[in-house]
């Protein structure tokens, strides 16, 4: 098994001032590396990170909807290194049979748009989600499964750069219909190509990979979570791997601000995602925009018609680079983004109600991505599945009167990508 290390910067200094009535100012990082695709991503010595000591606090037996799988909560914090046995290291919930941990976490790429790919199917039983800008006014998802089976996951679109950083930090199979030849190209350069489940790379078959039903050919694949650590199992890649680097601890840290609604505005007004936290249930559900524009409808799982919910949603704010990939050929063509999430940058945790300004850093490419308090210590999240809403540092933020709001504002993608 290949150990993973725990990196750190010293010295951070970022944050975003939260206004009571006022715009906050746009996060930073601290000094952005900007590159072009393909470049190698730094490395960085390493430190270890010590692990919390255990209270008596009492957790509750499920804190979970229905939506989800009801999951006992671990009493005391957990990580970010030495998790029990039976603790999931994404989640920090315990798992009735421990030996699913074993097994190679799965990273796969779903479809957020055109809208009637929604429902997509599958995402409410992924440990952690990761939405990111794609082209062309419109978003895609990564969905990292570990601790739950999903009989189905889909639909399945092609990868983006992102997906390289994702694919490396948590050690996955990396799931997708394909990719642009440049995103392909970078792929095969890394050190876990034999890990790209895709029809790209030669899974034409079913299973793992299966069309179905009658819309265009782009949105109608779909896999299950079996099918997939049954062709790791294949591949002789279905091994345990060290993800440490997450905390978790029922009681929310001190010293957050009072946030009931996350609204991120990718697009104008036409692709908006937005979490409203239910303290009845101690989780934010998902909203997404319609068809009449400006209206917000709750977003589902197709497997069980209930709405989305997340224990965590994290706003990890991140270099963006135009790079020379033509990803889009709609409107005079569209580059792909260089999404840089490595060294270091800021982020805003939202639990229980509560938002906290963290920094997050990756700077060894097999690390998950750490999320830091003030005092540079992993910042405790709930115990549950987390949403990671990934935007551009240049993208403007307020927080007012219990709402936090972002639009996304990225780099050009029109440059040097020709029409098709």
């Amino acid at each position: 098994m290949r150990l993973k290390t725990l990196s750190l910067i010293l010295g951070l200094a970022l944050l975003v001032a939260c206004g009571s009535s006022t715009p906050a100012p746009a996060p930073t990082a601290t000094a952005p590396l900007i590159v072009t695709s393909g470049a190698v991503e730094p490395t960085s010595t390493a430190i270890a990170l010590s692990t919390p000591e255990p209270t008596n606090t009492t957790a509750p037996t499920s804190e979970a909807p229905t939506a989800e799988i009801v999951t006992p909560v671990v009493v005391g914090p957990v990580g970010p290194t030495n998790f029990p046995a039976d603790v999931n290291p994404l989640t920090g919930l315990t798992v009735a049979d421990p030996s699913v941990l074993d097994r190679r976490p799965l990273a796969i790429k779903v479809s957020q748009f055109p809208r009637r790919v929604r429902p997509q199917s599958g995402l409410s039983l992924a440990d952690l989600v990761f939405e990111h800008y794609a082209e062309a006014g419109v978003t895609r998802m990564t969905a990292i499964f570990l601790g739950h089976d999903a009989p189905t996951v889909g639909s399945i679109r092609s990868a983006r750069l992102i997906d390289v950083v994702l694919a490396e930090s948590y050690d996955a199979l990396l799931v997708t219909s394909g990719s642009s030849q440049g995103v392909l190209n970078r792929l095969s350069k890394t050190n876990f190509y034999e890990r790209v489940i895709a029809e790209a790379t030669g899974y034409n078959e079913c299973p793992p990979l299966c069309r179905e039903g009658t819309d265009p050919s782009t949105n109608n694949l779909f896999t299950s979570t079996a099918d997939l650590w049954a062709t790791a199992d294949s591949l002789g890649l279905n091994d345990r791997q060290m993800l440490d680097g997450m905390a978790f601890f029922v009681e929310p840290p001190a010293g957050g601000t009072p946030v009931a609604t996350v609204h991120i505005d990718f697009q104008v007004a036409s692709n908006v995602a937005e979490w409203r936290y239910d303290a009845a249930t101690g989780r934010y559900a998902r909203w997404m925009d319609t068809e009449v524009e400006g209206t917000l409808a709750p977003q589902t799982d197709a497997l069980n018609g209930e709405q989305l919910t997340a224990a965590n949603v994290v706003v990890l704010y991140a270099n963006h680079v135009t790079s020379d990939i033509p990803e889009d050929f709609g409107n005079g063509g569209h580059c792909g983004y260089e999404i840089q999430v490595w060294t270091t940058g800021p982020a805003r945790v939202f639990r229980d109600g509560q938002m906290y300004e963290v920094t997050w850093v990756r700077n060894v490419v097999s690390d998950v991505i750490l999320l830091l308090g003030a005092d540079n210590a992993v910042i405790n999240l709930k115990p549950g599945n987390t949403w990671f809403e990934i935007i551009d540092l240049d993208s403007p933020t307020t927080v007012a009167d219990g709402l936090f709001s972002t639009r996304f504002k990225g780099p050009s993608q029109s440059v040097g990508c020709p029409a098709g």
